[in-house]
């Protein structure tokens, strides 16, 4: 968890800052070495469109500085981990001299190399550093990579924090990612020291609220980090309860994680809640142990009854944050799936009622890929 004193950040709990983070030194003099710049990485260099460009309405990306140094454009502004797109490799072809490696380059963005470019290049999350050592005589000219890099974007966080619990401060949670390498943003944050800046900015949308009205009932779904939303929600429902507000609707969190000692996150504190009422109900799951619901989605299936009590007599509002493609996708098709038989409707009622949740806004999530 990442802590930031934020006098002047005004946030409500469940709102997402972008981090901006750079790219890594090494990784930075590593490119610089490789298109062998070393003489003017550091010297001021302005950007024009080409005055024989050939494309129609040719314009430079806003995000780009007209004034910098390439040392600066690299670190700060372009994205080089971003996966090469196809006319990257295309542009690469008439810089590689070798007949062999100018082969490669051509198969990965030809029709026939179609699958063996999702194989080695898209599912593997090639990099451009990566790319240009499988093709070692290919030399291209910056103008071609500033021409395809895309921009390096900052990376989304869901605050685990509430203004009235922690007014002056903000914080979040992350996932240490070290597979297919370490995360850039993950990997920066995980060496922050104390009283170091930050640089975040606001994200606008704010769907992913807790209910204002406190007799309203809600579920929390969330796995790994995705748990970091619903501590802001429980510390600022905790605020509302201490300082004697009426609190009628139940509230019901479900976390999944790998095992009890490694990263059950904020045990005692949910712990607490629990004892202090705060937190009505406590589901948590553990994938890499023996016994019991190993996910989110078996935890709330073998609590069936009691979810579509919550959900459909009660009217509770639904929240999900966590990876999209598993987790969110398999909660879905499980609460549909649960709802349709546990109320005995005809088939595809299921579907339809998680739909109409999601129109009167009770369905949120808060989901990455």
């Amino acid at each position: 968890e990442v802590m930031l004193e934020c006098p002047s950040f005004e946030h409500q709990a469940g709102d997402t800052v972008s981090i901006i983070c750079n790219n890594t030194e090494e990784e930075v003099k590593q490119l610089c070495s490789r298109l062998e710049l070393a003489n003017v990485w550091d010297k001021e260099c302005s950007l024009a469109i080409s005055s024989t460009t050939q494309k129609a309405k040719a314009k430079l990306p806003v995000w780009l500085p007209i004034t910098s140094t390439l040392e600066m454009l690299f670190k700060h502004h372009l994205d080089i981990r971003a996966v090469p797109k196809k006319p990257l490799l295309r542009s690469l072809v008439e810089h590689t001299t070798v007949e062999e490696d100018k082969r490669k380059v051509a198969m990965l963005c030809s029709k026939e190399g179609g699958q063996e470019y999702m194989t080695k290049v898209r599912d593997s999350q090639m990099t451009l550093l990566e790319l240009l050592a499988m093709i070692p005589s290919c030399m291209p000219p910056v103008t071609v990579l500033l021409e395809h890099l895309p921009r390096l974007n900052p990376r989304p966080y869901s605050l685990s924090s509430s203004p009235l619990a922690t007014p002056n401060t903000i914080s979040w949670v992350f996932t240490l990612v070290t597979e297919p390498r370490p995360g850039l943003a993950t990997t920066w944050m995980s060496n922050l020291q104390a009283m170091t800046e930050v640089m975040v900015q606001p994200r606008t949308g704010h769907h992913f609220r807790p209910p204002q009205d406190l007799s309203q009932s809600y579920v929390m779904v969330g796995a790994g980090s995705g748990l970091g939303p619903f501590m802001g929600f429980l510390e600022e429902r905790r605020v509302r309860k201490r300082n004697g507000e009426e609190m009628t609707g139940d509230c019901w969190l479900v976390f999944g994680c790998r095992s009890k000692d490694k990263d059950y996150l904020f045990k005692e504190v949910l712990e607490q809640m629990v004892e202090e009422g705060v937190l009505t109900k406590l589901s948590v799951t553990f994938s890499r142990e023996e016994g019991g619901p190993k996910y989110v989605q078996d935890s709330l299936k073998e609590d069936k009854q009691q979810l579509v009590m919550w959900l459909v007599d009660q009217l509770a509002s639904f929240y999900v944050c966590g990876d999209a493609r598993g987790m969110a996708r398999g909660v879905q098709e499980m609460v549909e799936e649960v709802v349709e038989k546990e109320k005995g409707w005809e088939e595809g009622e299921g579907v339809k009622y998680v739909k109409k949740m999601r129109e009167e806004k009770r369905y949120k999530e808060d989901i990455w890929t």
